[in-house]
């Protein structure tokens, strides 16, 4: 599920995350949707990388991280891959998401509108969600676990395949 989060400078955004984030005892993913556009400097270490060819650089200073050279639909699809229970994009113009809010809700209200279940398996083709149906998707489920089942260290409570072509 994913929560935009809209509203103009100093309205109350990142107040209400940090109070969802509190009432929340789930795996949450937050992005900040910035009306900068750059945040490489030329001629810095990361602007040089990714005038050199390099997709995207990740930046790591004690134990915090930052992406460079990113879409939202890119941050989006990254975020999914680390199997949060809610993504929350906070921003004005670029926010998206399956509910949009306003930050003057209540912490209460917002519980109400979004669904914290979080699916037993979903597949992403080329960043983009298949519909699955109940029947395909038990399907999927049961047998990709039976076939993990038989190979050593193969359960587990989040399990990532990565096909590539």
């Amino acid at each position: 599920m994913i929560l935009g989060i809209k509203g103009e400078k100093n309205s109350g955004k990142t107040s209400l995350i940090e109070k969802l984030l509190a009432a929340i005892d789930r795996k949450v993913i937050v992005i900040k949707s910035s009306s900068h556009d750059k945040f490489d400097e030329e001629g810095k270490d990361t602007w040089r990388y990714r005038k050199a060819g390099a997709k995207a650089a990740i930046i790591v200073g004690g134990e915090t991280a930052c992406y460079s050279s990113m879409s939202m639909e890119e941050a989006i699809i990254m975020a999914k891959k680390m199997h949060p229970d809610l993504i929350i994009i906070e921003g004005y113009e670029k926010v998206k998401g399956d509910v949009i809010i306003r930050p003057d809700e209540s912490v209460e209200e917002v519980l109400k509108m979004i669904s914290l279940k979080r699916k037993k398996i979903e597949i992403f083709v080329d960043g983009k969600k298949l519909p699955l149906n109940d029947f395909i998707a038990e399907l999927f489920y049961k047998t990709i676990k039976a076939m993990l089942s038989t190979l050593k260290d193969g359960e587990g409570k989040e399990i990532d395949i990565i096909i590539n072509d």
